[in-house]
């Protein structure tokens, strides 16, 4: 059980609030008020999944734009923390981006624990890129800021509304406005099985729970060579651990609507217990407390491992491929959801613009930047695969990806944009890649799986998160390595929550603080 003295909880608050500050300089920074959310993080009183649907009445709508006489820049500046890095080619990259657009591109890679850091940084020095991208924890406090320019007539002047779904745009929406497009239709995790040790044993690929378990103990004690019947990641992300905890979310989450607290859901305790009894019997990862996603990876592709839930499309094809290098007779399927269980999309990644432009500069960027990443042609293909002769090469009427330039062992999979993954559909005939089964049966397994809806800016949570946290992965790794009880490890989870007031934060989530 967490517990903080008085002073301690206001020592916390009081850091918190200075990186509130920093946040508060964003708005203040020159952005305009038209369109956007504005105020603080306080005034923020409606909730996304309501907010999004309001339509398109708020101020700056109807404005009149004309897409096709936006002119080009002469340049656009843009911070980035993932996709290709400065030693596989970025440079040769960011110089054919010049020669396609005749735009110079002011790149700046900063690693991810840096990227936030420097952008909130930057905004308060008066010098953020013109583009950038956001995560779920992110965007909502930059929206609630004012710090991003309202894209939404941009959006749907330049034809991308209308090729992307419209749930995509409900989940970059506030107030009914535009404020983020995402770079890549967002991936779910399925669950992936040794199907040579299910030839093995004569089985079928499970259906219910039960049958699953079963599958499990039997790779256990049956199949020799077998570590780890089931391995994850942790135990905090309900994608990495779908078969156990079936809908229920060890975090803040929505049910019918409103925001509340996975871990005091009543389907919770099954899932906790459904966990415990499964590690107990040796079922699943003894190290699933310590775990990364690299030591599943290796774990799974050294041919030890029966069964791992992770990212589908691409990665589909990356594990069965790396596995069969030290198993040459293995084959992988990725199994369609069990009964009860829900495989979850992740919640986008959005390229977002600096608030602080013109209107006509931001309109500037989103046109050569953003659309043209998700134009279905040269831009699309530039971005999902990178320069030709040094990322990629034509082979016949597929696209042949070449093997990294930091590490010829490695094949890249991808310049900025999976292609598994693109938001809109790619209009090149000889622009096809070739992928081994468990790819193809990856998007199959969760063509159905649920999306999730950024979490909304709360100046409580803020300051009560990393806390909270804390509790709850404390409460959680207890209960599942046997240690406590289900029942008394979520009293101590609940208490600590109660002393933090996380009813407050959720209050505000749901408009109501």
């Amino acid at each position: 059980m967490l517990q903080k003295s008085k002073k301690e909880l206001m020592k916390r608050i009081g850091a918190a609030a200075l990186a509130l500050s920093v946040m508060g300089t964003l708005a203040g920074c020159g952005g305009t008020d038209s369109g956007t959310a504005g105020g603080s993080t306080a005034d923020s009183k409606q909730t996304q999944s309501t907010t999004s649907q309001e339509g398109t009445s708020a101020e700056g709508s109807g404005s009149g734009l004309d897409y096709d006489s936006i002119e080009k820049p002469e340049s656009i500046s843009w911070c980035s923390h993932d996709g290709l890095l400065p030693e596989n080619g970025q440079e040769e990259w960011d110089a054919e981006f010049e020669r396609l657009t005749g735009i110079k591109l002011e790149h700046t890679y900063v690693t991810g624990n840096e990227y936030i850091e420097k952008i909130e940084l930057d905004y308060a020095a008066g010098t953020a890129p013109d583009v950038f991208d956001l995560s779920e924890e992110h965007f909502p406090k930059y929206v609630a800021e004012g710090a991003l320019a309202d894209l939404t007539d941009l959006v749907k002047e330049s034809g991308l509304y209308d090729l992307v779904d419209e749930s995509m745009w409900e989940q970059c929406s506030y107030n009914g406005r535009i404020y983020g497009v995402p770079r890549e239709f967002p991936q779910a995790c399925g669950t992936y099985v040794r199907k040579d040790w299910l030839d093995r044993l004569g089985m079928e690929i499970p259906a219910t729970y039960e049958e699953f378990i079963t599958m499990l103990t039997r790779f256990r004690d049956e199949i020799d060579e077998c570590l780890v019947p089931y391995t994850a990641p942790g135990l905090m992300s309900a994608q990495y651990i779908p078969d156990f905890y079936q809908g229920a979310v060890p975090g803040i989450t929505q049910v019918d609507g409103v925001w509340v607290d996975g871990m005091q859901q009543e389907n919770m305790k099954t899932a906790l217990q459904r966990t415990q009894d499964a590690y107990a019997e040796g079922l699943l990862d003894m190290e699933v407390i310590t775990n990364t996603t690299a030591t599943c990876r290796d774990g799974w592709e050294s041919g030890t491992t029966g069964a791992f839930c992770y990212w589908t499309g691409n990665w589909g094809q990356q594990l069965t491929e790396n596995l069969q290098r030290n198993v040459p007779d293995a084959e992988v399927v990725c199994i369609p959801p069990i009964e009860g269980s829900a495989y979850l999309y992740s919640t986008p990644s959005v390229h977002v613009i600096n608030g602080n432009l013109s209107e006509e500069e931001a309109a500037q960027v989103f046109k050569y930047f953003i659309a043209y990443q998700h134009d279905g042609g040269e831009g699309q293909v530039f971005f999902e695969f990178g320069v030709e002769g040094v990322h990629w090469e034509q082979d016949g009427e597929n696209v042949k990806m070449l093997p990294s330039l930091s590490d010829p062992n490695t094949i890249l999979n991808k310049a900025y944009i999976l292609p598994s993954s693109r938001l809109t559909p790619l209009n090149e005939d000889n622009k096809n890649m070739n992928y081994v089964d468990a790819y193809v049966d990856s998007l199959k397994a969760t063509e159905n799986a649920k999306s999730q809806n950024f979490q909304p800016a709360s100046p409580t949570y803020t300051l009560i998160s990393a806390d909270l946290i804390v509790a709850r992965d404390s409460c959680v790794a207890e209960i599942v390595t046997g240690n406590i009880s289900v029942e008394e490890g979520l009293a101590n989870y609940a208490a600590a929550a109660e002393a933090l007031n996380l009813d407050q934060a959720l209050a505000e989530m749901n408009g109501e603080g």
